[in-house]
């Protein structure tokens, strides 16, 4: 199933608005939704329903500080 693109697509597809809050790397103003399967993504805001839908990770200056490490 590809990403949802909409705020609407993302709760028709069983992700759930968590808060709004801000990056701890770039300061930028984020939005928190939990996936179908209960973790958590980092969302641009959007204005519900009308803006496409982008993880927050894809336009962070700061992504690879969040970023685990593999494990061997």
């Amino acid at each position: 199933m590809p990403f949802p693109k909409t705020a609407d697509e993302m709760k028709s597809q069983g992700y759930v608005f968590d808060n709004d809050a801000v990056c701890r790397g770039c300061g930028e103003d984020i939005e928190w939704w939990q996936t179908p399967r209960g973790k958590k993504i980092p969302m641009n805001p959007m204005p519900r329903g009308s803006s496409e839908a982008v993880a927050h990770w894809s336009t962070c200056s700061d992504a690879p500080l969040f970023r685990k490490e593999a494990k061997a």
